[in-house]
């Protein structure tokens, strides 16, 4: 089973983001450590349904993600032929309930950028708010960021070279000019702390690449500066992107565009609640275009309900037809009028 878990790390290296390859190759490691693992399907069930070790259930977003993980894994075993059959294919992922992500509108944002300043130095803060710029403005995931090297940013084009994403994707992002100044600002500062063989852009006090764990870290240390209630992370950026973009009126295929997403139908299911308030406000500019109630065109009597005969008084000994619209023909003793219906009303359960 070693040589089948180092053979999948490789795999992964070379096909999926460095988060996932080693989030999946954990997955994998402690199901093959099963005693029966690895073809039983039963071993598989085992293994998704073993509790925490609390003893409470798993969530059904950590079944999903050992599932993929799993899956992966068997795939790649099939393929090279380590395993004659898939073991997961019996197996679904699971539904939990969706969250509605915490999300800064654009003042927010704008005052999160005031916490760097107040709570660092000056190399630090310079760091700090170049990192924040690039994570507003591109929307970038965290191990996305961390990953970035000095190399990928090119200001001659104003773009972000070589940014690898989910699925071993890579792409050039555009780079706005507030984020190319704050670049170029903390690579001047940088330049007279570190050392000429580190690559990575954004780096620690001990002049080592950042890392996820640390970005974490200083974003709590920011929300707690501002004093915000809402629960703000790296990812909170992303999300804040995606709604301040679609609020202002871009549309969904662009602002797929700008996350990444490789499907449009991704970003339609996050924003979904986004999309329908702007489908609904495209409809209410059209609202001009329809005349409003006319005061002088007469609103017709309510015709009888199904059934059920108007009320008829009793002294009105007037004789039937049109001239008196209110005597009721469901009765049979008159015919309707030129403009009503000739169709029969009786009550319900009246033999014709």
């Amino acid at each position: 089973m070693c040589a089948l878990l180092d053979a999948f790390r490789e795999d992964l290296a070379q096909t999926r983001a460095p988060r996932t390859a080693r989030s999946y190759a954990g997955v994998a490691a402690a199901f093959l450590a099963q005693p029966d693992a690895p073809l039983d399907p039963g071993a598989v069930e085992r293994f998704l349904r073993r509790p925490r070790a609390d003893g409470d259930r798993r969530s059904a977003s950590t079944w999903n993600h050992e599932l993929a993980a799993l899956r992966a894994l068997a795939a790649f075993a099939v393929r090279t032929g380590a395993w004659p059959s898939d073991p997961t294919t019996s197996f679904t992922f699971q539904k939990s309930p969706r969250r509605s992500p915490s999300v800064l509108s654009v003042g927010e944002v704008r005052q999160f950028f005031e916490a760097p300043v107040r709570a660092r130095s000056g190399l630090q803060s310079a760091r700090d708010i170049a990192l924040l710029a690039v994570l507003a403005s591109l929307g970038l995931r965290v191990h996305e960021l961390v990953a970035l090297d000095v190399d990928q940013v090119d200001f001659a084009s104003a773009t972000l070279i070589g940014v690898k994403g989910k699925g071993a994707t890579i792409h050039d992002l555009p780079l706005n000019t507030p984020t190319v100044a704050l670049l170029r600002e903390w690579l001047a500062v940088r330049a007279n702390v570190v050392g000429p063989d580190q690559s990575a852009l954004f780096v620690s006090n001990r002049s080592t690449r950042l890392s996820v764990r640390t970005v974490q870290y200083l974003f709590a240390r920011w929300r707690a500066a501002i004093g915000t209630a809402k629960r703000v992370t790296p990812h909170t950026l992303r999300h804040s992107l995606a709604t301040n973009l679609l609020g202002a009126g871009v549309d969904l295929a662009t602002t797929a565009d700008v996350l990444r997403h490789s499907d449009v139908n991704v970003t339609r299911k996050f924003y979904l609640h986004l999309v329908d308030e702007r489908r609904r406000a495209a409809v209410e500019r059209l609202s001009a275009m329809i005349p409003g109630p006319v005061s002088h065109v007469e609103t017709p009597a309510r015709a009888p309900l199904l059934g059920v005969p108007r009320d008829k008084p009793a002294n009105d000994n007037t004789s039937p037809g049109p001239a008196n619209p209110a005597k009721s023909w469901s009765s049979g003793t008159a015919g309707p009028a030129a403009d009503e219906s000739p169709c029969v009303h009786r009550p319900l359960g009246e033999a014709a």
